[in-house]
C-alpha cells in the first residue's frame, strides 16, 4: 500500500464474504481441474427433440425416476442453523441463473465500479393470476423445473380461466406445505415454501397511470429437496441430481449437462501485496490526484 493511500483512511478491502460462504470445497483446485478434461470454445449451439414429444396434456412427468427419492424438509430458522446455509443452498439450486455486470460510478463520479450479480432477472410485463393469488393470501410456493417435467411445466402456461386449475390438465402431483396452505410440485427435487413480503408495482411510460406489472418479494419458510440431492453440509445441491432446464429465447428451452469451476479472487488484502496489482493502483491513484 502506497503512503497516500495509508494517510487516506480509507479501507484496505471491502469485507471478505468468501471467507465466510466458503464456496470453493477444495484445498487444492488447480490439482483437481488439471485432471478435467479442456474447456471447447469451439463447441456450438445445436437443439435436440424435447425430452419427450409425444407428451399429452395431463401426462405429467415424462418419466418415473422422481418416485425413487425421498425428501428432506429443512426450516431456514431451525436451531443450530447458521443463516449462510439458506444462502448456499439457495445459490446452489436455484438454477441456472444468468449472470450480469453490473457497472455503477461512485457519488463523487471518482471510482467507477462493477461487479457480477446473478440474482439478475426480467420483471414479467403481464400480471396473472399467480400475482393477484399471492396479493390475496399471501403465500406460495416455488418449485425447480427439471428436464422430466418440462413438458408439463410448459403446459401450464395454457391460459385457462382464473376459475380452472392447471394442476391436473399439466398432470403434476400437488403435495401440502407444511407451512402454507399452498401445495408445491411433487415431481420436482426442489421446492420452497414462501410467505409474502413485499411488492412493487411497475407503470406504462407510454400510459402513465396504467399498471404493466407487479415484482413480489416472498420469504422461504421452509424448504423441500431430495435427500439424495443435496450435500452433508445440508447446504449445496447437486446440479446432476437436480437435471434444471433453463428459458432462452421464443419456445426454445436448455439443458445443463457440462459445467467448469472458477475459485473466487483471493481476499483483496493478499492481492494488493502483487506487484501487478500495486501497479494498477498507483496509475489509479496518479489519475485521481488533482491537476495544477
Amino acid at each position: 500500500m502506497t503512503p497516500a493511500q495509508l494517510e487516506s483512511g480509507l479501507p484496505v478491502e471491502a469485507p471478505d464474504k468468501e471467507a465466510l460462504v466458503k464456496r470453493n470445497p477444495y484445498d487444492n483446485f488447480a490439482a483437481v481441474e488439471a485432471e478435467r478434461k479442456p474447456y471447447n470454445l469451439d463447441d456450438e449451439w445445436k437443439l435436440t427433440k424435447a425430452p419427450n414429444p409425444d407428451w399429452n396434456f395431463g401426462d405429467g412427468a415424462n418419466n418415473d425416476k422422481w418416485k425413487n427419492h425421498k425428501f428432506l424438509s429443512i426450516d431456514p430458522y431451525e436451531d443450530g442453523r447458521d443463516l449462510v446455509l439458506n444462502y448456499k443452498l439457495m445459490i446452489s439450486a436455484t438454477i441456472p441463473r444468468p449472470i450480469a455486470l453490473a457497472s455503477s460510478v461512485t457519488e463523487d463520479g471518482k471510482t467507477r465500479n462493477i461487479a457480477p450479480f446473478s440474482y439478475f432477472q426480467c420483471v414479467t410485463t403481464d400480471a396473472n393470476d399467480t400475482v393477484k393469488n399471492i396479493l390475496a393470501t399471501k403465500e406460495c410456493c416455488i418449485s425447480l423445473t427439471s428436464d422430466w417435467i418440462i413438458e408439463a411445466a410448459n403446459f401450464t402456461s395454457v391460459n385457462t380461466p382464473p376459475h380452472i386449475s392447471e394442476w391436473e390438465l399439466a398432470g403434476l402431483t400437488p403435495i401440502p406445505g407444511d407451512v402454507v396452505k399452498v401445495p408445491y410440485v411433487g415431481e420436482s427435487p426442489y421446492s420452497v415454501e414462501c410467505k409474502y413480503y413485499s411488492h412493487q408495482d411497475f407503470y406504462s411510460r407510454v400510459n402513465p397511470g396504467v399498471k404493466t406489472a407487479t415484482q413480489i418479494i416472498v420469504e422461504i419458510v421452509r424448504f423441500h429437496i431430495w435427500e439424495d440431492a443435496l450435500g452433508p453440509d445440508r447446504a449445496t445441491a447437486d446440479a446432476r441430481k437436480l437435471r434444471p432446464v433453463a428459458r432462452l429465447g421464443g419456445i426454445t428451452y436448455g439443458n445443463l449437462f457440462e459445467g467448469f469451476e472458477i475459485p473466487r479472487p483471493d481476499a483483496f488484502r493478499a492481492l494488493r501485496q502483487d506487484e501487478r496489482v500495486d501497479k494498477i493502483l498507483k496509475e489509479q491513484e496518479s489519475q485521481a490526484q488533482p491537476k495544477i
